[in-house]
């Protein structure tokens, strides 16, 4: 009897787990896929975390084209000087808790959106960012610095 107990426990958490992750709200509009991934990406950042070998949590909010054209970037002649979602060698803490998403234009399945980062004094990063809807979720598709 307890082996049969033991098994429909980890049955019971591993649905719920599952049905958990399957429950986040993808992002309804491009403002919240942005808001979304900037609190998650600075947040790693700021962890001394790779968000970039996070390839999971990556596709949540970014298209595999972007992905695979970051990766040739890195892997050019070139390289990447600094980050290419902050378009920056470093960062501020607060701009983790201070995203503004302005200028937000849709058409169809595209959308672009100036987002600022503000951080203490100057240490600010004013980004131009274009999302593709996947039809499950906006996803970030192009991110240019602005500054």
């Amino acid at each position: 009897m307890k082996p049969f107990i033991s098994v429909c426990a980890v049955v019971f958490v591993l649905g719920f787990s599952s049905a958990t992750r399957a429950a986040e709200p993808s992002p309804a509009n491009p403002s919240d896929a942005i808001r979304g991934f900037y609190r998650w990406y600075v947040t790693a950042v700021i962890a001394n975390r790779q968000p970039m070998e996070n390839r999971k949590e990556m596709k949540r909010f970014v298209t595999e084209r972007l992905l695979n054209e970051i990766d040739k970037m890195v892997k050019g002649p070139d390289g990447l000087d600094g980050d290419y979602f902050l378009d920056a060698q470093d960062f501020d803490k607060l701009w983790a808790k201070n995203i503004t998403v302005s200028n937000l234009k849709v058409s169809g399945k595209n959308a672009t959106a100036e987002v600022l980062l503000a951080g203490k004094g100057e240490m600010r990063r004013r980004l131009k960012v274009d999302l593709v809807n996947d039809g499950a979720a906006w996803k970030i598709d192009k991110v240019q610095g602005r500054e």
